[in-house]
């Protein structure tokens, strides 16, 4: 009997959207049978040690995006500034952080390195190339970058101009930003959608109304700002008491209890689910009639997915999210608002297609977690010998590490 693959995934919990993608491809690959998955947070399990921001101040890179950037909705100036100081952050740690990784692949000995998350691909791949070379038989493990994003925002931000790697990519843009590169050649792939859960893209894994304590005679409307939440979300639960509607909410608040707890407290009109971080996002936006939030990749992915209709707040986009929003107004998938008064006029448009019954989206049909495995099943098998890649002078062996085949 064949051993599972082993695919080491590199992800990242600034935001959301980079570790619901590594789950996603846990739960697809390791739901076939054939491969089993390490998930590696690098930044906590192995290099916290050369993050700036916490040597320099008293918060973690990861804390500062998703408490200052997300939570407090500094997207603009405040953001470029930070993703700036990140890359700085990545080329004077550079050596070290290549280091520490190659040694942890020697020590898990993947055969696939997949990583979730942009800026520090090069750094993946060089401590992969170390590792590579610390093997004397069996099959040399691949690497491959999926993006979580529409597209790149800028060239390099995902993927290095190099050859040793694999692109997997969910949308159009995607892939002809990866295409640019003529390294790449023949190692792009294709998803039909950013990657989802299974449960988004299978009927039979979705809930019905009363069995999450839903009014079925009412219309659900699901308001999620990813998994750090936002006070904004007061702001529209606000405009939404001045909007005349038969409608039901559930307000997703993610790891935001601050927020949670402010939901609560309110005295609103109109019924309210109000839930911390859960996992049962899918069931709720498969009994949604409307989703309301902001444009992140994967969010708006899953909407799609189910035909929701969409509200997407413009005003708290991520530089990375504008490619989203150009996306969902030219196909006519949903409306973008960015003062409470663009929300209230939306908002009540919105409500009055549902009680019509002309609301629903056509399905944008998600193949991703059947993709996903197709791809790195074809991955997998592109790993070569060891030995078809020795040259004369590399027949002595200088290390003591073994691959897995």
């Amino acid at each position: 009997m064949t051993d599972p693959v082993h695919v080491a995934v590199i992800y990242t919990d600034a935001g959301g959207g980079h570790r619901a993608s590594a789950f996603a491809l846990k739960a697809c690959l390791e739901g076939s049978g054939r491969y089993r998955v390490s998930l590696i947070n690098p930044y906590t399990s192995l290099i916290p040690h050369l993050d700036l921001f916490n040597r320099l101040g008293s918060r973690t890179g990861e804390n500062i995006y998703n408490e200052v950037i997300l939570r407090q909705g500094r997207t603009g100036l405040t953001c470029w500034l930070f993703y700036a100081a990140l890359r700085l952050n990545y080329v004077f740690c550079e050596p070290p952080a290549i280091k520490i990784l190659a040694r942890h692949f020697e020590e898990i000995r993947p055969d696939v390195v997949l990583s979730v998350m942009p800026l520090g691909n090069r750094v993946m791949l060089e401590a992969l190339k170390r590792y590579r070379a610390t093997i004397d038989e069996g099959l040399l493990p691949e690497g491959a970058v999926m993006i979580t994003d529409w597209a790149e925002l800028a060239k390099g931000v995902w993927f290095p101009n190099r050859a040793d790697y694999h692109a997997i990519c969910g949308t159009q843009d995607a892939v002809r930003n990866a295409e640019k590169l003529p390294k790449l050649a023949g190692k792009v792939h294709a998803m039909g959608g950013l990657l989802v859960r299974p449960e988004f893209t299978d009927p039979a894994q979705r809930a019905g109304k009363q069995a999450l304590n839903l009014d079925p005679a009412r219309p659900v409307v699901t308001v999620l700002y990813g998994a750090q939440g936002s006070m904004r979300m007061i702001e529209l639960a606000q405009a939404m008491r001045d909007v005349p509607h038969s409608a039901q909410v559930v307000f997703l608040c993610g790891r935001n209890e601050a927020l949670a707890d402010e939901l609560r407290s309110m005295d609103l009109p109109y019924p309210v689910q109000v839930l911390g971080f859960t996992d049962k996002v899918a069931q709720f936006l498969s009994a949604s009639d409307l989703f309301i939030g902001k444009p992140g990749p994967g969010s708006t992915s899953e909407a799609m997915a189910l035909g929701l209709s969409m509200l997407l707040d413009k005003s708290l986009a991520l530089p990375q999210e504008a490619a989203v929003l150009r996306h969902v107004i030219k196909t006519g998938a949903g409306q973008a608002f960015s003062t409470s008064a663009d929300f209230s006029e939306h908002f009540r448009k919105a409500i009055s297609a549902i009680e019509t019954g002309q609301s629903r989206q056509p399905i944008a049909a998600n193949t991703s977690p059947t993709d996903i495995l197709q791809i790195m099943d074809r991955i997998a098998a592109s790993r070569v010998p060891v030995a078809d890649t020795l040259r004369p002078s590399d027949d002595v062996p200088h290390t003591r590490h073994v691959s897995r085949a």
